[in-house]
C-alpha cells in the first residue's frame, strides 16, 4: 500500500514540532503495517479551512496531485481535522482521492468512508466553529480583566508576567515612554488645529519611525470612520479599553479574510486608567473636532469608476498615484505624509491618452500580431478537433432526427394532427434537427475560416475600434473593461530632465491573446508573470 503522509497545523502560535510529530507517528504506523512511504507533505500555520487549492494548501494540493498521478494507493493523516475543517473541502479531497483509486487513511479512525467522513467532517467543522465561540469568551473575560486580547498598540509594551501557580498572564500592558510622548505630541498638534496629514509630514521630516518602523501616513494617523481605526479614534490612549470593534468573515468563493464593523452596541468596554497617554480634556477636544471636521467636510459624492483606477503605481517607492480633487494623479505615499519623493501629477485625460497610445501601438507591434494569429488559428484547430470528435455522434444523431421527423410527418398525415401532443414533439425534433445541422455546418466551415488570409486585418480593426470606442463617451462604458484587461499596471516615475512624469505600461499578453479565442476578458490579476509586455514609452 503505497502511502502519501500530510500533516498540518493550524497557528503560527502553535508548536511548530506538531507536524514533525504527526509525520514521526505516520511513519511508526506504516513500518509496522509494511506500507513504503512515496512521499511527506506538510502545511505549516495554516487554517484547515483555507481551502485545498495550491494557493491556499500547498502541501494537500501537492499531496492529491502525486496520488491522482498514480504515485501512491493511500493518503495516510494523524486524523481527519488535519485533512481539513470544512465539510466541502473534506468532501471534496474523498471524491478526488476516490476516482484515483485511492483512499484516506488515519491513525485515530483507519479507512474513513463515506459515513465515517460525513460525520467526522460535520464534527470537525463545528469544533472549529466552537473553538472561534470560546476564542471570543475569552477575549472578553481579558478584558474584564483589563488585558487586551489582540495587537499591542503604538505606545505600549508587553507587561505579561507569571502568577502566583507558575502560568504566564497574558496581554498585559504598559506605557513605553519614548512612544507615549509621540502620541500626546499627536493629539496636541491636532488640538490645535493641525491636519493628519501636516502632522505625519512633520514626523517624516524629523526621522521620527512609524507604528511599524516605517513612515507616517495620515491614514496612520485619522483612521478609518467606519471601522473606528487610527490613532486619533484609539480609546486606549483615554484609558478604555475596547474590544469586539470588528468580525472577520470568510468570503466563501475566495476564502480570503474580510474585516466588518460591527454596531457599537455590541463593542466591549472596560476601564483601564494606569494606561492612559492622553488627557480626558484633550481626547474629548480632538473628538470634538473630528466630528467638527467631518460636517464640514465635502459632501459624499459617489464618483464613477476612473478607467485607470487601480492599476497606476509610483515607480519610485511601488505605492499607487490616487485621484486627487476631480482630474489630478499623484503618487498617495507623497500626498499622505510625504512618505515618498515622486510629488509628479498628472490630469486624467493625459494619463489615460498616452496609456492608449501606448498600449496602441503595443497592441500592433508585428510580434504580437504574429502571436494573435497564430493563436487564433490554434483555437480553431482544437475547435476543429472537439468537433471531428463528435462528427460521428452529431450525424447519427441528425440522422435520426430526420426518421423521427418522416415518422411524426406519417403519423399527422394518418390523422395523428389532432393530438397536440404529436405536434409538440414535431417541434421539438425539428429544432433538434436544425441544431445538429448548424453544428454540422460548423464543422465544415472550421478549415476554412482557420485559414482565412485577412486575419491579420481583423485584428488590427479590432484595436482602432477599441482606441475609437475609448474616445466616444456613449462606448466607453461598454469597452473600458476590455482596456482594464490588457492593462497589469501602469507605472509612473519622474522624468530624470525636464518636469512631467515617464510612463510605463505593463500589459497582459495572455489576456491580449484572448481576444483571438473570444474567451472573455477578466480585470483579475491572473496572468502568469512572465505572459506581460513592458517597456512603452509614447511621445508626449
Amino acid at each position: 500500500m503505497r502511502t502519501v503522509i500530510y500533516a498540518r497545523y493550524s497557528s503560527q502560535l502553535q508548536n511548530a514540532r506538531s507536524c514533525a510529530d504527526q509525520v514521526a507517528d505516520c511513519r511508526a504506523r506504516c513500518s509496522a503495517d509494511g506500507w513504503p512511504v512515496v512521499a511527506t507533505f506538510s502545511d505549516d500555520a495554516i487554517s484547515g479551512a483555507a481551502g485545498i487549492g495550491e494557493e491556499e494548501r500547498p502541501g494537500l494540493s501537492a499531496a492529491l496531485a502525486l496520488i491522482e498521478g498514480g504515485g501512491a494507493d493511500q493518503l495516510l493523516a494523524e486524523s481527519t481535522d488535519r485533512i481539513a475543517r470544512h465539510q466541502g473541502d473534506a468532501f471534496a479531497v474523498r471524491e478526488r482521492l476516490e476516482f484515483a483509486g485511492a483512499r484516506l487513511f488515519t491513525l485515530l479512525d483507519g479507512h474513513v468512508d463515506d459515513i465515517t467522513g460525513t460525520i467526522k467532517g460535520l464534527l470537525d467543522h463545528r469544533f472549529r466553529k466552537d473553538l472561534g465561540a470560546r476564542i471570543r469568551r475569552g477575549q472578553r473575560g481579558a478584558v474584564a480583566e483589563g488585558r487586551a486580547p489582540a495587537g499591542l498598540a503604538y505606545g505600549y509594551r508587553t507587561a505579561n508576567r507569571i502568577d502566583e501557580r507558575g502560568e504566564p498572564i497574558r496581554g498585559l500592558r504598559a506605557i513605553e515612554p519614548g512612544d507615549a510622548a509621540i502620541v500626546r505630541r499627536i493629539f496636541e498638534e491636532y488640538g490645535r488645529g493641525d491636519s493628519p496629514r501636516a502632522i505625519a509630514e512633520r514626523l517624516n521630516a524629523e526621522g521620527v519611525k512609524g507604528p511599524k518602523g516605517g513612515t507616517w501616513r495620515a491614514t496612520t494617523i485619522n483612521g478609518d470612520r467606519v471601522r473606528s481605526n487610527g490613532m486619533l479614534q484609539n480609546e486606549l490612549y483615554r484609558g478604555v479599553l475596547v474590544h469586539n470593534r470588528t468580525q472577520k468573515v470568510t468570503d466563501p468563493r475566495t476564502r480570503k479574510v474580510r474585516i466588518r464593523p460591527r454596531p457599537e452596541s455590541e463593542w466591549v468596554r472596560e476601564a483601564v486608567p494606569n494606561l492612559a497617554i492622553v488627557p480626558e480634556a484633550l481626547w474629548l477636544r480632538v473628538q470634538d473636532l473630528r466630528r467638527r471636521h467631518t460636517r464640514l467636510g465635502r459632501a459624499p459624492v459617489r464618483r464613477p469608476r476612473h478607467l485607470l483606477s487601480g492599476l497606476v503605481k509610483c515607480g519610485c517607492c511601488g505605492g499607487g498615484y490616487t485621484v486627487r480633487g476631480s482630474s489630478q494623479w499623484a503618487c498617495g505615499k507623497y500626498q499622505d505624509g510625504r512618505a515618498c519623493t515622486n510629488n509628479r501629477m498628472i490630469v486624467t485625460h493625459e494619463l489615460e491618452r498616452r496609456v492608449l497610445d501606448g498600449l496602441t501601438d503595443k497592441l500592433l507591434h508585428p510580434d504580437i500580431v504574429a502571436a494573435y494569429v497564430k493563436e487564433y488559428h490554434l483555437h480553431f484547430a482544437r475547435q476543429a478537433r472537439k468537433l471531428e470528435r463528435d462528427r460521428g455522434g452529431l450525424e447519427r444523431r441528425h440522422a435520426d432526427a430526420l426518421a423521427r421527423v418522416e415518422r411524426l410527418v406519417a403519423a399527422i398525415a394518418a390523422g395523428g394532427g389532432a393530438h397536440t401532443e404529436i405536434l409538440e414533439a414535431l417541434s421539438a425534433v425539428k429544432a433538434e434537427r436544425d441544431g445538429l445541422a448548424e453544428q454540422l455546418g460548423e464543422l465544415e466551415q472550421l478549415p476554412v475560416i482557420a485559414l482565412h488570409p485577412r486575419i491579420a486585418d481583423d485584428y488590427r480593426r479590432q484595436v482602432a475600434e477599441l482606441a475609437t470606442a475609448l474616445a466616444a463617451p456613449e462606448g466607453r462604458a461598454e469597452v473600458a473593461p476590455i482596456l482594464r484587461g490588457l492593462v497589469d499596471q501602469v507605472v509612473l516615475t519622474p522624468r530624470t530632465h525636464g518636469r512631467g512624469v515617464a510612463l510605463e505600461v505593463h500589459g497582459r499578453l495572455a489576456a491580449i491573446l484572448a481576444l483571438a479565442g473570444g474567451a472573455p476578458i477578466s480585470e483579475e490579476p491572473c496572468v502568469v508573470e512572465g505572459e506581460r509586455v513592458k517597456g512603452i514609452e509614447p511621445s508626449s
